[in-house]
């Protein structure tokens, strides 16, 4: 009796283990059956575009501002073409079809994980509601009466599936080629995803931080165009390529077309929006490529001259402007190959042994009295086209006597513009900073300069044998005795020791 139990609980195991293996075979020849890779659209009849939805809403009101709401069966269809998953659209969805676009409000975070670029969405529209933010058009879940006037609140994250049905993936949107003029139609291009050919940022906005990643401001920059339009490229601070970098050249500009009032404004899902990479409408731009200060220096021609290459410069500023002994709009600074003085458009900030990165990309390379200088013509350098890369360096100065210094000067004119010292010196022709006083050494006597509103103007100048530290400046072009062209300019009086 024992036996048979034995054996009938044996063979009842084995049966159980036979319908477990066949149910997990089952299970898995069932997992092999997914939908097609890209999906497939609901069962839903489409019966409104998106441009006679626009249209019935700017018809059905006198002014802006004012909210309608949808009680008719309709539905619309179209491809999103913008989500959140860069940030800088905030719980806003844009889509358009053949006619038109437009952007719906959802209460909802990390939609596009659902409904992302390239999706095609249905929209039930019965219920929801349509406002506008700033003239541009918005569809809403319902009207929001707090503010001072009535908008278009985003719709529930509980009702957003009621109302947005996904469909096929991967459609691949393509922008509209259009042209800065042609988005003075704001009715036609308004939450359109497209494309403006020959942009680039303006002077001052190349280089740029997006938008302000520490405070999560919004920033606008400017885009032009070779034929003079302008748009604005705005860039939330909560987006996550608010810290990248806009383009130095030209290109193409990529984005949803979004208005303000009167604004215009191109809004980028990311910054591969912006492919930059050709020379600029005035000859500069393309790549930027690292050149040293001698090879910028070697690029004057003996007048006036225009960088033409997307090029920029590092050096560490061996000014100092606290002390005033310098045009409040001047800079020097250096490399391992020479230094240089740089102009720009305002009064700088720039601190002695900050590490600098000057966009010099399209500037002027001219001498100002001899002294050779970028941004020497109207307009300058402007301030926008410094990245400070570090602080608290140091140039160590080259020790020279003043004969090594004027044959330098008259010949090649390299060492001008960078940090030297002269040991075994003295100072004569006056017994305070101001003006221009005599320095002489063995081999030779030459001017060091000081401006009346140097803050050490009017210190007592050191007697006796000094070392004096300066950057090595031009007054009017040539060396002729007695040697007043080349001056020494110091950084404060405790250059002279």
């Amino acid at each position: 009796m024992n036996n048979f139990l034995h054996l009938s609980k044996k063979l009842l195991t084995i049966a159980l283990f036979a319908l477990i293996s066949f149910n997990m075979v089952s299970c898995r020849e069932d997992d092999f059956d997914h939908p097609p890779l890209n999906g497939g659209d609901p069962n839903l009849t489409v019966n409104m575009t998106i441009d006679s939805l626009k249209k019935i809403y700017r018809d059905s009101i006198i002014v802006f501002n004012k909210i309608v709401t949808i009680d008719s069966n309709w539905i619309i269809a179209g491809v999103v073409t913008a989500d959140d998953k860069s940030g800088n659209f905030y719980k806003t969805m844009v889509f358009e079809d053949a006619t038109a676009g437009i952007s719906i409000r959802l209460d909802q975070s990390e939609f596009h994980t659902k409904y992302p670029v390239g999706r095609r969405v249905f929209i039930k529209l019965k219920g929801l509601v349509l406002g506008d933010y700033g003239n541009l058009i918005q569809i809403g879940g319902f009207v929001d009466n707090t503010g001072t006037t009535p908008s278009a609140a985003p719709i529930p994250f509980s009702l957003v599936d009621n109302h947005i049905i996904g469909g096929m993936y991967n459609l691949n949107p393509q922008p509209a080629k259009v042209s800065i003029l042609d988005l003075s139609n704001t009715n036609k291009w308004q939450n359109r995803f497209v494309e403006i050919q020959n942009a680039e940022f303006a002077p001052a906005d190349t280089n740029q931080p997006y938008a302000d990643a520490v405070t999560f401001q919004s920033i606008n920059r400017t885009v032009n165009d070779c034929n003079g339009g302008s748009v604005i490229v705005r860039t939330s601070g909560y987006s996550n390529f608010a810290t990248k970098k806009t383009p130095t050249g030209k290109g193409t500009l990529k984005g949803i077309f979004s208005i303000f009032n009167s604004d215009l404004q191109m809004i980028v899902r990311d910054e591969r929006d912006a492919v930059m990479d050709s020379l600029r409408c005035n000859g500069a731009g393309g790549p930027s490529t690292l050149i040293n200060i001698d090879a910028v220096r070697n690029i004057f021609s003996g007048a006036t001259t225009v960088v033409n290459g997307n090029f920029y410069i590092n050096g560490v500023v061996i000014s100092n402007y606290l002390t005033s002994n310098l045009n409040s709009r001047n800079i020097f600074i250096q490399d391992a190959t020479g230094g240089i003085c740089v102009r720009f458009t305002a009064n700088h900030s720039f601190n002695l042994g900050d590490s600098l990165s000057i966009n010099i990309a399209g500037q002027s390379l001219g001498e100002f009295s001899g002294l050779l200088q970028v941004g020497t013509t109207t307009p300058s350098v402007p301030l926008a086209n410094v990245t400070i890369l570090g602080t608290g360096k140091s140039v160590t100065p080259q020790v020279v006597t003043i004969a090594q210094i004027l044959a330098n000067m008259a010949g090649t004119d390299s060492w001008e513009s960078s940090l030297l010292k002269i040991d075994n010196a003295t100072i004569s022709g006056g017994t305070i900073f101001s003006g221009s006083i005599q320095i002489t050494d063995a081999s030779g006597v030459m001017t060091m300069y000081t401006a009346s509103a140097a803050t050490f103007s009017g210190t007592t100048v050191p007697s006796g044998t000094v070392s004096i530290t300066g950057i090595l400046s031009d007054f009017t072009g040539t060396v002729t005795p007695p040697n007043t062209n080349s001056q020494m300019l110091l950084r404060s009086a405790a250059d002279v020791q």
